[in-house]
């Protein structure tokens, strides 16, 4: 695995633990509300942590063809971006649809937690090396 794949990795594994302590506290202030907000809020948390997962795999794909295979790389990418679309597409529609699942709850805890995972991500560690610049 290269450098910047082993960022990627890293920084991906953050988001993931922020997202589960977006999970817990609003699972648990969700709960105040219901039970039933508490399962919405936690399938809309489970929904951007799927996504998160599912971006994190394609990224470090794509870094590992940059060198060799430029072109595959933005393929990789591109399906990667329409792989999440429609999963989230899907996983929303099973949870509002099929579960019933509150909205409010599911698409304010899915938003709360994919905001969370960006900020989570901020930083200086891409795994580049650093320039005479940034020393």
């Amino acid at each position: 695995m290269s450098r910047m794949a082993e960022a990627i990795d890293r920084r991906g594994r953050l988001v993931v633990l922020v997202q589960l302590a977006v999970l817990v506290v609003l699972g648990g202030a969700s709960l105040l509300h219901s039970l039933h907000a508490a399962a919405s809020a936690a399938a809309g948390v489970l929904v951007a942590m799927i996504l998160a997962w599912m971006l994190r795999r394609s990224m470090a794909r794509a870094t590992e063809l940059a060198v060799e295979a430029p072109q595959r790389s933005m393929n990789t990418m591109y399906l990667g971006a329409a792989m999440r679309f429609v999963s989230l597409l899907a996983l929303m529609a099973v949870g509002l649809g099929v579960l019933g699942l509150d909205a409010r709850f599911m698409v304010g805890a899915f938003v709360l937690a994919m905001i969370s995972g960006v900020l989570a991500a901020r930083g200086r560690d891409s795994g580049r090396p650093a320039t005479e610049n940034e020393n």
